[in-house]
């Protein structure tokens, strides 16, 4: 059994990323001044060999500062994710990195806090890179007519590379290619849970949560848009593309229980937790660690933001 203050700090499990850089010899990740990611000490050298050996333009390390930047020359959005693209597809063909086993032929937006892209990075380097990722997460719930609150949860494939047979939201994913959360959110809620779109836009944005994470992968930080899905009594989603295997109905009281056994995936715990606390479910007088929680739930983060024009 885990407190929620637990699940929430196993999802934002990066205290201080300064004094974790310091003590393991952490590289940054550096694009056009500012702080984009960090790499382990033993990512870092797996790059520099495979650079080294092909003679490859991408990067330039710095051992004095341990940074990690571009050649010059790569100047623009296109010319770095070409050739970061170039050198990741030779280091998967040679198991350079055992992240790159889980290739998704997704990119990552990687962004320096200019207007714009900075660099597209395949999404299964992103924790090797430790860059600022983004995804949307929706909580799909019905509402009975005595006000009575339920929860859509699916479960996840047990083919998925991570975290197969997990408890997760209706509908979450990666935002990828620049695309807006808006439309990202109704994607995903059509490929996960077949929600028609009609249906789909009637969901509310509802803020965000971020958190530092990390795995045997690398670091993760990461901001996730929220939404919550209003759904007809009579709705039952269907998952239609393989990513989950089943989805329950369960009420806010059995949602709790089974995030304390651990049955969530610990970034979809968080979502659960936050939206319980927006509904008021939990509150400061039912949940000693509620501050705690909330702190945990909407981390700082160092790295550069997507900047959104009118």
């Amino acid at each position: 059994m885990s407190t929620l203050l637990e699940l929430v700090s196993k999802c934002n499990c990066v205290a201080d990323i300064e004094l974790l850089a310091e003590r393991e010899g952490l590289y940054e990740f550096v694009v056009n001044g500012r702080l984009v990611g960090h790499l382990s000490a033993s990512d870092i050298s797996a790059l520099r060999g495979v650079v080294n050996a092909q003679a490859h333009p991408a990067f330039k390390f710095d051992d004095v500062q341990r940074t990690l930047s571009f050649s010059e020359g790569l100047d623009g959005c296109a010319s770095r994710s070409a050739a970061v693209a170039e050198l990741l597809a030779q280091m998967r063909s040679e198991k350079t990195w055992a992240s790159l086993s889980k290739w998704r032929n997704e990119l990552y937006p990687v962004y320096d806090g200019t207007a714009g892209i900075a660099v597209m990075i395949e999404r299964a380097a992103s924790y090797n890179f430790g860059i600022r990722t983004f995804g949307v997460h929706i909580n799909g719930f019905t509402r009975s007519t005595t006000g009575e609150l339920r929860m859509w949860v699916g479960r996840r494939s047990p083919h998925k590379p991570t975290w197969p047979g997990y408890l997760d939201q209706i509908a979450a994913g990666g935002i990828g290619d620049g695309m807006g959360a808006w439309e990202c959110m109704v994607k995903e809620c059509g490929e996960e849970a077949g929600i028609p779109p009609e249906l789909a836009r009637r969901g509310r944005f509802a803020g965000t949560i971020q958190y530092f994470a990390r795995s045997e992968l690398g670091l993760q930080p990461e901001t996730q848009f929220v939404f919550d899905l209003e759904l007809p009594d009579d709705f039952v989603p269907v998952p239609t593309d393989g990513e989950v295997d089943s989805f329950l109905h369960m009420t806010l009281d059995e949602a709790v229980d089974r995030l304390k056994q651990g049955e969530f995936k610990p970034n979809c715990a968080a979502c659960v937790i936050d939206f319980l606390i927006r509904r008021g479910f939990l509150t400061p007088d039912t949940e000693p660690e509620y501050l705690s929680i909330l702190d945990n739930l909407h981390r700082p983060l160092p790295h550069p933001a997507p900047r959104y024009n009118n």
